[in-house]
């Protein structure tokens, strides 16, 4: 009986053996859950802030909107206003792909402002400042392009390392980026050359102008910059594939080139 009785138990403990395994696979199971569901949860995270920011940027501006999510953060808003901010809120809101393609947007918008300021300046001078206005309030709505426009800025902020974990991008990756800064510039550049000879009734109608083919530029680098962080985030290797107009492919190749550096880490 007592044999029996320790046999019985045996067959017990093999059933505890059998009901720990279901319940490790069971606990797999449900951190497996919970994987997905945190991942989830931070996808949603994701999306409110960046709605938010753009119900904020909307209703406030977007310099309004960065000062809140700077006093969020806990930093300086105009740590946010910077490269740096820049690639902070992209990567709040989207991961390494999101700070590339913020960072892309930036120095796009930066190098297309600067050159539509440089086109400004062979104007009659009476109609220059609004002109000058209306480029820079269009110019403050994207984030970091104001800070972007001086491309030696822009490169210091890139050879800092503060982008890529503090590791100091390669040389051949600095020059890239140098040059094809240097290229949309020039493409911009003929762009604004052609706005800024035309026949305009007034100073009100140039500066309308300006700000109808920035703002053109300013989409069309928004989209060239997410489309190539896409393709990163995707697992694919970048590359320029052309076929756009001058512009948008300089537009194509900064992208690249500021896309390939921020993912040396």
């Amino acid at each position: 009986m007592s044999d029996g009785a320790g046999g019985a138990g045996g067959v017990g403990g093999g059933d505890g053996g059998s009901n720990g395994a279901d319940s490790a696979s069971s606990s797999s199971a449900t951190a497996d859950s919970l994987g997905s569901v945190a991942e989830s949860v931070a996808e949603s995270v994701a999306e409110a802030v960046s709605n938010a920011l753009g119900a904020m940027a909307d209703a406030i501006g977007l310099g309004e909107a960065l000062g809140s999510v700077a006093d969020a953060l806990g930093l300086d808003p105009q740590d946010l206003q910077g490269l740096i901010g820049t690639a902070v809120l992209g990567a709040i809101t989207g991961g390494l792909p999101g700070a590339m393609a913020a960072v892309a947007n930036a120095v796009i918008g930066g190098t297309v402002a600067s050159a539509a300021h440089e086109a400004v300046e062979s104007m009659p001078a009476p109609m220059q400042a609004i002109a000058h206005q209306a480029i820079s309030a269009l110019t403050s709505n994207v984030p970091g392009a104001q800070a972007s426009i001086n491309p030696q800025g822009v490169l210091g902020a890139l050879a800092s390392g503060a982008l890529t974990n503090g590791v100091a991008p390669s040389a051949n990756a600095i020059g890239d980026v140098a040059r094809s800064i240097t290229g949309l510039a020039d493409a911009a550049r003929d762009a604004f050359g052609h706005v800024a000879s035309g026949n305009f009734a007034d100073a009100v109608d140039a500066a309308a102008a300006f700000d109808g083919v920035l703002g053109s530029q300013f989409a069309q680098g928004r989209e060239v910059a997410s489309r190539v962080a896409d393709a990163y985030a995707s697992g694919h290797g970048v590359y320029a594939n052309g076929g756009s107009d001058p512009v948008g492919d300089a537009m194509e190749q900064l992208a690249v080139a500021t896309t390939r550096l921020l993912g040396e880490r």
